[in-house]
Formats: C-alpha cells, structure tokens, sequence
C-alpha cells in the first residue's frame, strides 16, 4: 500500500536480525551488591508527557539510590522506527513502551525480557493489584513480556453544544446504529457540510474491533490470527459506505484536510470515536470541551474493553533486568506515580493508584467517570494483535482510503484486506 509497506517489511526483518544478536543474553546482572545501573528508557508522547515521566523518575531515584533512569523519547509515528532501529542496530533501550498492536510481534522475534519470574509475592513486580480486566494484558504465550502501565477505552468525544443546536442526539448503549445515522446525518445537514456528525470509523482498526466485539467476533484470536471472517468485514464496510451516502460521516478527503490532525479537531467534524484519555488534548485542539459518552449497539454488547494504553517491557538484552523490573513495579503501585500522571497516559493499572490522581482537572474528572460507567459493559483485554499486526492496520486505513474515494467496491476492498493478511501475517 503505497510507500509505506516496503519500510515497514524492512523494519520487520530488521527486527527478526536483532533478535539473533539479543535473545541469548541471560539478563542477570544486578547492582545489588554495589555500584550504579543506568537504565536507557524509550517512550512515546510530546513535552509534556516527557516533563510528567521525569518528575515519576526523580521520585523513583531518591528511592533507589543505586539506579538512575535516562529517557528518550518521540512522537508515536516516529518511535517505532526508532526502536526498531536500536534494537535492530544492537543498541536497545533497557526499558521501552510498548504499544498493544506491536507486543505480539516483538516477543515473537524475543526481543522482550521475560519477566515472569521476577512477578510475584516477593519478587521485584507485585501484580496483584492490576485491574482484574487487564491481568491477561502482556502475557504472550505464557511469557510475561509486558506489564499494562494504564488503561482506556473507546469513548465517542463530542462537542455537546453543536449536537443541541443541530437537534441531534448522542447515543448511548440503548441507541441503535441506523439512529445513530440519523443524528449524525442531521448535524451535517445543519452545518451545511462544514462539519459532519461525526469522523469516519471505517477509517481504522478501532471501529473495526468495537463492530466485530459487538457482534460476537474478536478482531484477533488467541493464536494471533484475524477473529473474523471476510462475510463479517463485508457487513461492516457496506454498513459505512451506507453511512457515508447518507452524509452523516468524513469523507476521505475531509480526512486527509484535517491531517495531521483529525476531523474533530480541525472543527471537521462534530465528534470521533478515540481513546478516553485523549478527551483533554482533543478538546484543546478543537477549542471546545468535548463530552463522552458510549457507542451505539445493535446487539446490546458494548463492543468496549479494557485496553492498556501502553505496556511497559524491559528489552530482552538488557543486564539489568532486577533493576527494570524494580522500575516497573514502581511505576504501576506507587500512587506518587498516579498523582504526578493524572490520566495523560490513561488510567491507573492498579488499584493502588486508583483515586490518586487529581480531580482538580476537568479531564481527569470526565475520563474517571466515563470509565465508571462502563466498568460493568467493558470485556477484559482481548488476544494481542498477531506478529504484523500494526502494519494490518495500516494496510486497513489504505484500503478504507481507496474504498472512501470510490476507487475500489466493498467486494475489493474485502479481498484486498485479506490477500494482504495472508502476506503480513504469514
């Protein structure tokens, strides 16, 4: 799909070279009985989350005296490649993040620490206190190659004032998705194109993975291949292309006019499908306080889970593997950590942060009860995606684009999707 396969396929077999070179190394060494460890970390986020991950750092380091903690970090488009270089280059981070679609393919190719056996009553990380929905998060085959660092969920952020003045209606779980059409439909008609009721969640994996939830699928299985089938994508696509005529949704071309951004927040569109924790960052883009409320369902199934919104693993060559271990216990119990990070990476993993944040920001406030209403219609963390499965996703977004400028059907689009599955996940 374009330019951007090639890269990807490149990045991929750089990894599978790295792994050669780091999957022997036993990990063992510790400065337990003296000296000082540096630990190189590797994240994703802007200055911001940097400014918020140092104070948590400072904090961990006035307690552990013997280990110091140097960060590094990128934008989320531009991190992957740099991971993969410095793993690919042999010079790999001690600790990184690790976003769920690219967990799978990572451990496959063992370049992930595991650490189950510093897991545990005693050992370096206590997991006891993860969220019971996110306890399979980070477990690949049995290996304890990540460890859910927070958690969000799919949320519809929009902007309520525009919804009451076009006479549209948001939806909630008790909403079907042709009412939901209409609505949608209604505020574009209001606005007279200027914004449409709502981005278009054809577009990527998110939309796919809640419809497929809805209706008794998984957009992955256990065993990392795709959780359903081309009759079940076919429904899905023909369903957004019906909601597309009726105009209720961003074309293509609003969405490629609203990059780098997104349609919400070039004021394009009047609300998007996305992850809780960006409520607050999409609303400062947009200019107005965005709400959130639920998806709208056919089947009475929320097609909602708990997602962690990052992993924190250790690299399968690091030395210090009691020392990162060390690190990401503290960085999933303490509540000092909670405090300082609010929800800009999402919300707290454990039930010992639980509540620690604080509740001064508006944005913590909403994203804290938006997850309170739906902790009983929320799924715990579904299968990882499969080895490729990021760059699936890609692929998904290309074909959606072909398919949004009418120059592919639904019926190319399908098999287009799973004639590249075959190669990716092959």
């Amino acid at each position: 799909m374009g330019n951007d396969a090639p890269s990807r396929r490149t990045a991929l077999a750089a990894l599978l070279s790295a792994s050669l070179a780091t999957g022997c190394s036993s990990g063992a060494r510790s400065v337990a009985s003296g000296g000082t460890a540096t630990l190189r970390y590797f994240f994703w986020g802007d200055a911001g989350r940097a400014e918020l991950i140092n104070q948590c750092i400072a904090v961990f380091e006035r307690d552990h005296r013997r280990i110091r903690i140097k960060t590094s970090f990128v934008g989320f488009d531009a991190y992957w490649q740099k991971v993969t270089t410095a793993l690919a280059g042999g010079n790999p981070p001690d600790l990184l993040h690790v976003d769920y679609a690219w967990l799978r393919t990572f451990a496959h190719h063992d370049l992930l620490a595991d650490l189950a056996e510093l897991t545990g009553a005693g050992k370096e990380i206590d997991a006891s206190a993860v969220v019971p929905a996110l306890r399979t998060a980070g477990l690949i085959e049995g290996r304890r190659v990540g460890v859910p660092l927070s958690r969000n969920s799919i949320a519809l952020m929009y902007d309520a004032g525009l919804y009451a003045e076009a006479g549209a209606t948001p939806p909630d779980l008790k909403t079907g998705w042709e009412t939901f059409v209409e609505q949608t439909a209604r505020i574009s008609k209001f606005t007279k194109g200027a914004q449409v009721g709502v981005d278009n969640p054809g577009q990527n994996y998110m939309g796919v993975e809640m419809w497929m939830m809805q209706h008794g699928r998984t957009a992955w299985t256990e065993a990392g291949q795709l959780g359903f089938t081309p009759d079940d994508l076919h429904g899905y696509l023909s369903f957004i292309e019906r909601w597309r005529d009726a105009g209720g949704i961003a074309g293509a071309r609003v969405i490629l006019e609203a990059k780098p951004g997104a349609p919400v927040t070039a004021r394009r569109a009047a609300s998007m499908f996305e992850w809780d924790n960006q409520v607050g960052s999409r609303s400062e883009a947009r200019g107005t306080r965005l709400k959130l409320t639920t998806p709208p369902t056919d089947t009475g199934t929320s097609g909602l889970y708990a997602k962690p919104g990052m992993l924190l693993s250790a690299s399968g060559a690091t030395p210090y593997r009691s020392e990162a271990a060390q690190f990401i216990n503290f960085m999933i119990n303490d509540r000092r950590v909670a405090k300082i990070l609010g929800t800009n990476i999402g919300m707290a993993p454990t039930t010992r942060q639980e509540g620690a944040a604080s509740t001064d920001d508006p944005f913590v406030r909403l994203t804290q009860g938006y997850e309170k209403r739906i902790a009983g219609v929320a799924a715990a963390t579904p299968p990882a995606p499969g080895v490729g499965g990021s760059t699936l996703n890609v692929r998904l977004e290309r074909i959606a684009e072909k398919l949004g400028y009418g120059v592919i059907s639904v019926d190319e689009a399908v098999d287009l999707y799973f004639d590249q599955a075959k190669v990716v996940l092959s």
